[in-house]
């Protein structure tokens, strides 16, 4: 029977130490009785023999061993008992914050036996009754009832955890003395006996039998303990020595096909086991937050955390981290022998590369990974690809993304360095501290180098981990042609999402924007420089069509939507332009190629034109409504002109990008492509109502940002759409303009769009007549050359125009 809340907070707690006294006492009478044999009976028999002394010194050596173990178990029990007490007085305590929580910050009463509901007492009648019929209410009060029913789940778990140890110390398995006799070998620390036993149950782990090969009281036995103490540094370390790397790479591959694909009844459980050996590994691994002298915390990869971090690794935590993952670098690469093919059928086959992606597997059930660990492992799985690049390599058909030998599916992933990626992209500043080209990847040396990860995974490493499957069973790291997964590079693409935003890679775009690190706007920027191509090297990009990362241009569309400010400062030139955070410095001849590849997919089209007309919005209300009181009709001009010149030019990049894509590449018809395009409203969604301080970062002025007067900010949405809807640009004529592309009508549209923005903007800002013509004038002509600057019509047209 499960304790309830009501049983916890009226138990005491204090019995459990007044009992450990008595035990004590118990193991000081056992040992005084154990002397007195040892001196006053073994000893006056010294020198008998004869066959009665044969007998008598067998029998007399076994009952001095139960002595000595009946003082050791009752010493351990009382070491546990007091152990018991600190555990449950801990869980509780967190019981009562939790419950402190929903009586504060919840606006909950709690009752005696732990349900919330809301309190009314402090309220008048007119407020209680509206808060009882909010529609949340509900919602709200089974959040927090949920909250302590987990509390009360962890102290029945400890509860549960303390009685298997002290079941364990009370039992004999010695192997010594009398059977059923005392326990030499009781353990009186209830984490040290539960890692023990936990290692020794997930070594018993077998995915071919039914239940695992654990009956249903060991599976939960394996299932308290883990879930009591995955987050306990001593369980998790004691438990890991006891499994070794191996182990813990064998107990993945069983818990990875038992939560997959074992008995439909079984499987939740062993889903469960399996996050919580994760989140022990997580524990185990854990590399500590450094900070600097003002308490600041310091990023992976800089100098200073890289002084901090050697000087970890020398010290007793440290060393449990560094030796375990030595030993991992064997255990990873290591040939392992498992069956594969349908059962009965196929003979075992040795099979090399499984422990990392067994590994990585296992870790992307569990959470609380430190950014370091993360890093050093996926630096150890380049390693040993730079070393092998076939270790990967599996035969077998793609299915659903997972390894197929011999045409079964086995319970790992394929690409462990995409796996590690995928974990480190739900911690954004992990990605960015991995990808970021200034930092050091290799803290431990101390001798600092340049950070080339990302031109690695696009440039320099083998994605193609799918070999022929022409032989029934087994992997073949040397024949059949490779080919690309079908869940290839989804944790690359993520990491590189999340590291140059800061966002996590699935975040909605109505999600408010953090600022730009120096570490995400360094990524940025990396990503420009590889994707964009070295200008003038005559180099390919990556993303161009029929290019291994063509399928990326939504996902760097996105992460470039992110950077308006950044882009048109580059773009033309302003370093005034304000940012959200820290300023990226692209590369212009890279960023003009990075923009007209990610512009070519509708999508990343939409997207990209979307954020730079909103940042152009805004920036064009800025700067009218902060005039210079003394501003005549020409400085009004020059004002407002270099206001849109940025957006205006970046709209010319597209619409060249567009046309290529229609005419070029044959991506989609003008009409499909404009329908795929409108899923980019969303992007233009997301930057109204953020005002500057989202928009132009924390230099700005954090005012909403409202549309100007007469023109809802569904209007400015609406407008901004059009403009992407209708920029079709046509063939050019035959003749002189050959090899151009005609740009009239979206670049008209384009200044319509700015001049309507300006009228409308400088009304709001009570402009007269004669500064909102110079205001007018200025956009008009800077829209049209900014446009065809970006466009290449202002000369000859940088591609080799239409085609037929």
């Amino acid at each position: 029977m499960e304790l309830t809340y009501h049983d916890i907070m009226n138990a005491r707690f204090s019995a459990l130490t007044e009992t450990a006294k008595n035990w004590r006492a118990m193991a000081k009478r056992c040992g005084t009785l154990r002397d007195n044999y040892r001196d006053h009976v073994r000893k006056k028999l010294t020198g008998w023999a004869g066959e009665s002394a044969t007998a008598f010194w067998t029998s007399s050596d076994i009952t001095l061993h139960e002595l000595s173990a009946a003082k050791r178990q009752a010493t351990r029990i009382a070491e546990l008992l007091d152990d018991a007490h600190g555990r449950l007085v801990e869980a509780r305590e967190h019981l009562k914050k939790v419950r402190d929580q929903a009586i504060h910050e919840g606006g909950m009463k709690v009752d005696e036996y732990g349900k919330c509901n809301l309190d009314t007492s402090k309220m008048t009648d007119e407020e209680a009754q509206g808060a009882l019929h909010d529609p949340s209410r509900m919602d709200t009060e089974a959040k927090w009832n949920r909250r302590i029913q987990e509390a009360v789940k962890h102290v029945d778990d400890v509860d549960y955890d303390n009685m298997l140890a002290l079941k364990a110390a009370a039992k004999d398995t010695d192997g010594k003395g009398e059977s059923g006799g005392f326990n030499s070998k009781a353990v009186g620390d209830v984490e040290k006996h539960a890692a023990q036993r936990s290692a020794e149950l997930t070594g018993h782990l077998d995915s071919a039998k039914k239940g695992g090969g654990l009956s249903p009281a060991e599976r939960r036995e394996l299932q308290v303990m883990l879930r009591a103490n995955s987050d306990d540094k001593r369980f998790t370390r004691t438990l890991l020595d006891s499994l070794g790397p191996e182990g813990l790479i064998e107990a993945g591959y069983q818990l990875n096909a038992l939560g997959d694909r074992g008995d439909k009844g079984n499987r939740s459980q062993f889903q469960g086991i399996r996050e919580d050996l994760a989140t022990s590994l997580a524990t185990a691994t854990r590399v500590p937050t450094f900070r600097n002298e003002k308490g600041k915390v310091l990023d992976a990869g800089q100098a200073e955390y890289g002084d901090k971090y050697r000087a970890w690794l020398h010290s007793k935590d440290g060393a449990f981290y560094k030796d375990w993952r030595e030993d991992m670098r064997e255990a990873g690469v290591k040939e392992w022998s498992h069956t594969y093919g349908r059962a009965g059928t196929a003979p075992q086959t040795k099979v090399t590369g499984l422990g990392y992606p067994t590994l990585v597997t296992l870790m992307q059930h569990g959470e609380g990974y430190s950014p370091q660990m993360l890093h050093d492992l996926a630096d150890d799985v380049r390693a040993a690809e730079e070393k092998d690049p076939h270790v990967w390599d599996r035969r077998g058909t793609d299915k659903e993304g997972a390894s197929f030998l011999g045409g079964e599916r086995t319970p790992v992933a394929n690409d462990p360095y995409d796996g590690l990626l995928g974990i480190m992209a739900k911690d954004p500043d992990a990605a960015a501290s991995y990808l970021n080209p200034a930092s050091d990847p290799n803290p431990a040396d101390g001798k600092p180098e340049k950070n080339d990860r990302l031109e690695y995974l696009v440039k320099d490493r083998d994605w193609k981990i799918i070999n022929s499957p022409d032989a029934a069973v087994g992997p073949d790291t040397t024949n059949g042609d490779d080919k690309i997964d079908s869940d290839a590079r989804n944790g690359f693409e993520a990491a590189l999402k999340a590291g140059a935003t800061g966002r996590l890679p699935d975040a909605t775009a109505s999600a408010t924007p953090p600022d730009h690190s120096a570490a995400n706007a360094n990524v940025m920027e990396e990503a420009v420089r590889v994707f964009g191509g070295p200008p003038g090297k005559g180099e390919v990009s990556p993303i161009a069509k029929g290019e291994d990362f063509v399928g990326f241009r939504r996902t760097l569309a996105e992460m470039i939507a992110d950077y308006p400010g950044d882009v048109q400062r580059e773009t033309y030139g302003d370093n005034d332009l304000k940012v959200r955070g820290h300023a990226a410095n692209f590369d212009a001849g890279a960023l003009h190629e990075y923009l007209n590849q990610v512009g070519r997919d509708p999508y990343g089209y939409g997207v990209v034109k979307a954020s730079q007309q909103m940042y152009t919005a805004e920036h064009l209300r800025h700067v009218l409504n902060n005039l210079p009181p003394e501003v005549d009709a020409s400085d009004a001009r020059d004002y407002a002109g270099d206001a849109v010149a940025g957006g205006a030019y970046v709209s010319g990049i597209l619409s060249e990008a567009k046309a290529d894509a229609l005419y070029d590449e044959k991506i989609a018809k003008a009409s499909d492509f404009n329908k795929n395009a409108d899923e980019a409203s969303k992007w233009v969604n997301r930057f109204v109502g953020l005002g500057t301080g989202n928009i132009g970062g924390g230099q700005g002025g954090g005012a909403m940002l409202a549309a100007p007067t007469g023109w809802a900010q569904e209007d400015l949405s609406a407008a901004v759409m059009e403009q992407i809807k209708k920029d079709v640009p046509t063939e050019a004529e035959k003749g002189e303009s050959q090899g151009r592309y005609n740009f009239s009508e979206t670049q008209e549209r384009v200044r319509n769009f700015h001049n309507d923005l300006a009228e409308s903007v400088g009304r709001e800002a009570g402009l007269d007549r004669e500064i909102l013509d110079g205001v007018m004038d200025g956009v008009r002509i800077e829209s049209i050359a900014g446009f065809q600057d970006g466009s290449g019509t202002s000369g000859s047209h940088g591609s080799t125009g239409p085609t037929e």
